[in-house]
């Protein structure tokens, strides 16, 4: 149904049956083949995608159907990238027991789509896990049984917790948690570990049962290490 290309700044290519769609975010388009259309749209969950850190049109790649030279009815593909540089394509069975339906993603890692996948968000109103879990107020949600795809840089970690199993973090790290997780925060060790220890006050902890996807290095520090990289070189 797809294939992913590349170790860094990767492809996605999804294969179109007559008549199929699949979604993906604004500027993701790399090539397509002849019969799928490319159509943008708002939709009804505009103010979802908006408020979940995407933008608010969302683009359909459609497979007209047709018959080839040959007369006969084939797939058709589109090839997808993510928007950030050096990103990693992640992809993710919402219909899986793992996730069970809903996964709550860090805002604007939505790629692209296909199958019964719905784009939203999500509020915790927690004032400490707003401030200082790395997730922010508002986190984007998605919901559904398709297969959705996400775009994060570094290095991937993908781990099913068990029952009450928990799991500590570094803030920056978490790029998505199956929404029967339980987030919360965590201190960093005692007075010495959190003036000293470099992971600033709290952790943060999910408790499973449910997916939980990490990443070395989240879009937010890698641009920084790009912008100091360009200053020392001037």
């Amino acid at each position: 149904k797809y294939a992913i290309t590349g170790k860094e700044s990767q492809i996605v290519t999804i294969q179109l049956e007559s008549n199929e769609v699949c979604q993906g975010e604004p500027g993701s388009m790399m090539y397509l083949s002849s019969g799928v259309a490319m159509h943008a749209s708002c939709g009804s969950d505009c103010f979802g995608r908006c408020c979940g850190g995407e933008s608010c049109c969302v683009v359909n790649f459609t497979n007209n159907g047709g018959n080839d030279n040959d007369g006969t009815n084939t797939a058709r593909y589109a090839a997808l990238v993510p928007n950030e540089p050096l990103a990693k394509v992640i992809p993710v069975d919402m219909s899986s027991k793992e996730v069970n339906g809903i996964l709550i993603v860090q805002p604007g890692a939505y790629m692209a789509s296909f199958g019964d996948v719905r784009i939203g968000y999500s509020c915790d109103c927690n004032i400490i896990r707003c401030c200082c879990g790395g997730m922010g107020l508002v986190r984007q949600k998605i919901e559904g049984t398709g297969t959705a795809f996400l775009g994060a840089t570094g290095t991937i970690v993908q781990k099913v917790l068990d029952e009450n199993e928990i799991m500590l973090m570094d803030t920056n790290c978490i790029l998505a948690y199956a929404d029967t997780c339980t987030f919360d925060l965590k201190r960093a060790g005692g007075l010495v570990g959190m003036i000293g220890g470099g992971e600033g006050i709290f952790n943060s902890s999910l408790k499973g049962p449910g997916l939980v996807i990490v990443q070395s290095m989240n879009m937010k520090v890698m641009l920084e290490c790009l912008a100091a990289e360009k200053m020392y070189r001037r």
